[in-house]
């Protein structure tokens, strides 16, 4: 996943359906929310059924990460879009025990809490293309560090609550996974080096679903072409390292063409971000270090 600024939402729904229309959004949003206050989970249930206004947001949601999933950052064509309440609106659970029976009702109408998903990262399912039988999907899954610090009602910020999955609104969030050259999801840190983090990153990638085929044939062909163009750019460098001018338009040749991989519309940024981390690392690739400064999250 990449970093979306979902503080631009306002701007962009108004560049989208006109100035003003995120603060009528806004508007109706606190007259549903003041409407569900007094009623029964049942009853905010078909509420929610009836004003599900998050719905309008979408062509917004799905600008701002240029439509791609947030958590997967797969293409639209992929699969079916959806609105993800990060913290759950009705329910919210982890592998073991619910946390929070009414879930994050007094959020259900909060722009912030919105996320874009697809449904093969929402809905629990299998990946039918192995034999493994370990169910991914993220649904009401919404586990935190401390039970005894989940939120409650009207806690805006939900303050105490330390979430153990991976938010993409989250500049260092995003930073706990990284790929591999097989398209590969594994968590940026170790065990031993920081098990938060890690327990973090294995608890996304499982049920954001990150581990799908599809999802790794993705990333595989992305990480593929950045090698292509690397190990060309490395062996033309080789053939004029007398002359220093056509260096230097190498160099900048290849750092042009790798900008076009991170895009905003380009899918599996991250991928392209892990490859450069890994290759500078190596010898005779100096070159390559200063890319990181202009390819960011």
């Amino acid at each position: 996943m990449k970093l979306i600024n979902i503080n631009e939402l306002q701007k962009t729904h108004d560049k989208i359906h006109g100035d003003g229309s995120f603060d009528l959004w806004i508007q109706e949003a606190k007259i549903h929310l003041n409407s569900i206050r007094s009623l029964e989970k049942s009853e905010r249930n078909a509420y929610w059924n009836k004003n599900n206004i998050w719905t309008k947001l979408y062509a917004s949601l799905s600008e701002l990460s240029g439509n791609l999933c947030w958590y997967t950052e797969a293409p639209e064509n992929s699969s079916e879009w959806e609105i993800d309440h990060y913290r759950p609106k009705s329910k919210s659970k982890d592998d073991k025990e619910i946390i929070r029976e009414d879930g994050y009702w007094w959020l259900s109408y909060s722009w912030n809490n919105f996320r874009l998903i697809g449904s093969l990262a929402n809905k629990l399912r299998k990946d039918r293309f192995t034999n493994n039988n370990e169910v991914y999907g993220k649904g009401i899954f919404f586990p935190i560090l401390s039970i005894t610090n989940v939120a409650q009602p009207e806690d805006k910020y939900c303050t105490r609550e330390e979430p153990l999955l991976i938010d993409p609104i989250d500049a260092f969030d995003i930073t706990l996974i990284s790929f591999d050259k097989n398209g590969e999801v594994y968590p940026t840190y170790t065990k031993e080096e920081n098990d938060f983090y890690y327990n973090k990153a294995t608890i996304s990638i499982q049920y954001y679903g990150l581990k799908h085929t599809p999802l790794k044939r993705g990333r595989k062909k992305i990480w593929d072409k950045c090698h292509t163009i690397v190990d060309k750019t490395q062996n033309n460098l080789q053939t004029y390292i007398a002359d220093s001018s056509k260096r230097h338009q190498l160099i900048r040749d290849c750092y042009n063409d790798l900008i076009s991989c991170v895009k905003k519309e380009e899918p599996y940024t991250m991928v392209v971000r892990s490859y450069i981390s890994e290759k500078i690392e190596e010898d005779g690739y100096q070159w390559l270090k200063n890319i990181s400064k202009v390819i960011g999250n």
